[in-house]
Order: C-alpha cells, then structure tokens, then sequence
C-alpha cells in the first residue's frame, strides 16, 4: 500500500496501464517536459517517450479530434484537456463524433478514448479555469462521465476507464489533487463504473454528492445520521455493442 494524494493516484494508474498496453498514450498541452500544469503526468515523458506522452499545440479541437481518429484506429489515446473551461473547442468533436461512433456504425466500431479534464473551483483561479461543465456531457448520450472523490477511487476508476470501449470524460477534481492523502494498493486494481459507494450509513440524512463535497459531507456530518453516496459515474443513455 501506498499513502498517495489524489493526483500521485492518477500518475500511478497511467504508468501501470501504459506499462501493461502499448495501445495507450497520452497527449495534450505541456504534459510531456513539464508534467502537465498540476503535475499528473510527471515523469511519464522520461518513462516511455515522446511517441506515448506527447505533447500538443494549444487546440484542444485538435487534441480531441486527433485522439478520435487514434482510438478509431486501434489505440487507447488519454487526451488531456488542462482546465475544463477550455473544452468548448472541442465540443462538436465530443459530443457529435466521439460519442456516436457506436450508433453511427450500428455498433462495428467504437471511440475507445479518456479525456482527463481537471475540474471545479476552490483554488482561487480565473475565469475558465474553474467551471463545472460535467451536467452538460451527462446529458450526452454515447458518453461516459467520471468523477472520481478520493485516491483509491481515482486510481481503480481510471484504469477501468481506459480499458472501458466506450469514450469517457474523466473529471479530476483539482481542489482535492493534494488535500489528503490515502491507502491505495501499488498493484493494479479496478474500481467499477456506474457503481455507487456507501462512504457512511445512517438513518436519518441521505445526501448524494460527488467530487470533492464527498470528503467535506464525511468530516462535517456524523456517520450515526448519514448516508453519503458518492457518485463514481454519470452515464448517459447506453448503446448495445455488437
């Protein structure tokens, strides 16, 4: 076991499904060299090279359409997209070719894809760097929504999004990237998509929550009257594969 922040979870889980699948690589803005902007990515560049962890121009309809046109033709491409307020370049490539490739081949192909997008406020950052955009892809049918609360349930969560062959939107939630750590095995593991969990039961309160207010509901509410349940996906209306 290892006491890993939420983010060191994330750079774990890359390195061991980039290890176990030459399938996978990464891009997106400055996540080579420099790790990307929080860090998720360090070391990765050094690890397996410029042709797996490379890095893009400043486009994100670029780093979305081209990760679709690599997932169409056999890969496991993890796009980065640095602040989820910059995703709106790529909105038509998510929402009207990444998640009907499935319907719109009756099946015969799928767009095996995970963008990481960091997501929410509480960081004290400027506009387009903290939005919570993750109602508007819910509501996309074809696409899977992902958002991860703790160490543990990002690390099992992202490597069964990346083996998953449906696209996903990975959400990160930046305020809690480095503000707690927790027990998460270095082996490999899987956390189940669509699967809630029970954080604390109770008979009096059920609140559901996700991201980050996980954490804030299990310190400020006691266990003996809650039931917290966190949210480890939104899906939108599934499409039977062939």
């Amino acid at each position: 076991m290892a006491n890993l922040t939420l983010v060191q979870a994330i750079n774990l889980a890359l390195i061991q499904e980039m290890e176990k699948d030459d399938r996978v690589l990464l891009l997106g803005e400055d996540i080579g060299l420099n790790g990307g902007v929080f860090r998720a990515t360090e070391g990765l560049f050094q690890r397996f090279g410029g042709d797996r962890v490379v890095d893009s121009p400043l486009a994100e309809s670029g780093i979305v359409g081209t990760a679709i046109g690599l997932a169409m033709g056999g890969l496991r491409p993890i796009p980065e997209i640095q602040f989820e307020g910059f995703m709106g370049p790529a909105f038509d490539q998510l929402t009207n070719q990444c998640a009907r490739t499935n319907t719109r081949t009756r099946g015969g192909m799928t767009c095996p894809l995970v963008l990481r997008v960091p997501v929410g406020g509480g960081i004290h950052a400027p506009e387009l760097h903290s939005d919570s955009p993750e109602a508007i892809y819910t509501h996309t049918p074809g696409l899977k929504i992902v958002m991860p609360s703790s160490p543990y349930d990002a690390k099992g969560l992202l490597i069964s999004a990346i083996r998953d062959p449906d696209p996903v939107i990975f959400f990160e939630p930046k305020r809690i990237y480095r503000a707690f750590r927790e027990e998460v095995p270095e082996d490999e593991y899987t956390v189940p998509i669509g699967k809630a969990r029970t954080v604390c039961e109770g008979d009096e309160v059920q609140p559901q929550c996700a991201l980050q207010v996980v954490k804030t509901e299990t310190l400020h509410a006691p266990c003996s009257s809650l039931l917290c349940v966190a949210f480890a996906l939104i899906r939108s209306f599934p499409v039977p594969h062939r």
